[in-house]
């Protein structure tokens, strides 16, 4: 079959992108994917209208917002991580990233607290997902394209991707769909687009000022049971 490929008139297939498709797929199999966004809810759009509650101010526009959410904590809704907090290690490693300021350490806490929070801000390319409080206040949630991979079980990859960046990037937007189930963030751009937003259920946590803390948050190469999240606006 292959030889066969190799010897087609490329030039007479080339208003055909199924063809093209097909013949990427049988020669070239690794590099295609065939992760899917979930199906969205009939709420989404009111839950994304719901996320519009800042309008504009300066620092939205200085984001290329143009609108942002109050301040959200986002948890998974299942394992026994379920019902804890996405938030911020306090034994974070500072780095850089294509000259950006970022530190590794976006974890999950069973405790909320102020760095507990997060915006959503809308913007052409996506929404960004911004540190509504405390020491890393204002940075945003980025993906690393030089993070390595990992199998996670005989059936999915994950890689430990995700920064806090002081500053935005190109792989700093996110796609939301509200699905049954939970709220799914996906990566819309650079070497992990298409991934999700996941955890590492089985890894352990250890003591940080009175709460449990595990440093696991990380992407999956496709939409599972971790995909999910919970929002829930600041009381």
């Amino acid at each position: 079959m292959k030889q066969k490929l190799l010897f087609w008139n490329f030039s007479e297939i080339g208003t055909k992108p199924i063809c093209l498709f097909l013949i990427a797929f049988l020669i070239f199999p690794n590099l295609t994917s065939f992760a899917e966004s979930p199906l969205a809810v009939k709420g989404q759009s009111s839950f994304i209208d719901g996320l519009k509650e800042i309008k504009s101010n300066e620092s939205i526009k200085a984001l290329g917002g143009k609108s942002a959410s109050l301040p959200r904590t986002l948890s998974p809704v299942v394992s026994r991580f379920k019902g804890w907090f996405i938030d911020v290690t306090e034994k974070a490693k500072l780095g850089k990233l294509n000259g950006v300021d970022v530190i590794e350490g976006i974890s999950l806490a069973n405790e909320s607290r102020d760095t507990s929070y997060w915006q959503f801000v809308e913007t052409d390319k996506g929404y960004l997902v911004r540190s509504a409080a405390g020491k890393y206040k204002d940075w945003v949630i980025v993906s690393d394209d030089s993070a390595k991979p990992r199998p996670e079980g005989p059936n999915l990859t994950v890689a430990q991707a995700l920064r806090l960046a002081r500053n935005t990037t190109v792989n700093c937007y996110w796609k939301l769909t509200l699905a049954k189930q939970g709220l799914v963030l996906e990566a819309t751009s650079g070497k992990y687009k298409g991934w999700f937003w996941d955890f590492g259920g089985g890894d352990p946590s250890h003591k940080e000022s009175g709460r449990e803390v595990a440093v696991n948050v990380l992407l999956a190469e496709k939409v599972v049971a971790g995909s999910y999240f919970k929002v829930n606006a600041k009381k």
